[in-house]
């Protein structure tokens, strides 16, 4: 597993929402080159125009640097932004371009945070009716209903598609724990946390003791069964912030945020009463700019010096 945060590197939602803001930007300088009549606001769309530039360069820039609920609430003030040039727009035809945006930033937000889809499609329906009350634009109750009903469907289905990806992608279909992907991108978000609110995490690596026999012996259906009623009592004993991972055959990750290594230790015996198969674990203090990796492998080195002694 590589390290959950490369130099460098941003969130996919930070480069979306950073790619969105400079499609706007190239919207907006097309609109004021070439308005759509001589009443075209073009002054207030240059204004735009170099916030939208300034919001790309910042989000950009600042990438995972700020908590990732920071991105609804830019996406909820681009909307407000938005609804204020439709306020200005001069013709019917300006106002309706000026409503695309919304549907952009509505399957942005349904794809990156699905949960709060209904919250932000909402707010585009409410922010583009209140817009439009300071209009004198003939037929823009059809415009508005149209986009209301647009937006809203648009942000179900995408919900839908990306919980469901996401969950693919990053579960472990036979124990409901993360897989590999699913740990890389937990182990990334806690890395960003860990500037904020996060003072010290501790690894565990786990490893089932005998496991190769019990599917010799009772057959590996059983012993699919086995892992799945193990992690399932594990998951009921670990906290909402841990997370769980198989990595392994029988070989599990458990990651604890704001944990010492005594702590994490109290942890582990919680999770050897909650199920009676057998297991060895080792544990590490992943540092603040080491590699999930490393820290990994020193856990892995304790846990097989663990097995040895045995």
């Amino acid at each position: 597993m590589t390290d959950p945060r490369p130099t460098g590197s941003r969130s996919p939602e930070v480069k979306a929402l950073t790619a969105l803001l400079c499609g706007a930007a190239a919207c907006l300088l097309a609109a004021v080159l070439f308005p759509m009549s001589a009443r075209a606001p073009v002054t207030i769309g240059w204004w735009t125009l170099g916030l939208a530039v300034v919001l790309a360069c910042g989000t950009y820039w600042l990438g995972d640097r700020v908590p990732r609920w920071t991105l609804v609430v830019e996406s909820s003030v681009i909307t407000i932004i938005n609804s204020f040039l439709v306020t200005r727009a001069a013709t019917t035809g300006g106002a309706v371009i000026d409503a695309f945006a919304y549907i952009w930033l509505a399957v942005y937000t349904a794809a990156f945070f699905p949960r709060w889809w209904l919250a932000f499609a909402t707010l585009v329906s409410a922010s583009f009716g209140i817009a439009l009350l300071f209009t004198d634009l003939p037929g823009m109750f059809t415009a508005w209903l149209l986009l209301t009903i647009s937006v809203m469907t648009a942000a179900a289905v995408v919900s839908q598609v990306s919980r469901i990806m996401q969950r693919d992608i990053a579960t472990d279909a036979l124990t409901g724990a993360l897989n590999r992907s699913g740990l890389a991108e937990a182990a990334r978000r806690l890395h960003l946390r860990r500037r904020r609110t996060i003072r010290q995490v501790t690894v565990a690596a786990l490893d089932l003791d005998g496991f190769k026999a019990v599917n010799d012996q009772t057959g590996h259906a059983a012993g699919d069964r086995l892992l799945a009623d193990a992690t399932a009592a594990w998951r009921a004993v670990l906290r909402h912030e841990d997370v769980l991972a198989r990595v392994g055959g029988d070989e599990f990750i458990v990651l604890m945020p704001n944990t010492s290594s005594a702590e994490a230790a109290a942890v582990l015996e919680r999770l050897r009463d909650s199920h009676p198969v057998a297991w060895s674990a080792g544990l590490a203090s992943w540092q603040t700019d080491e590699p999930l990796e490393a820290c990994i492998q020193r856990a892995d080195r304790e846990l097989y010096a663990v097995k040895h002694a045995r």
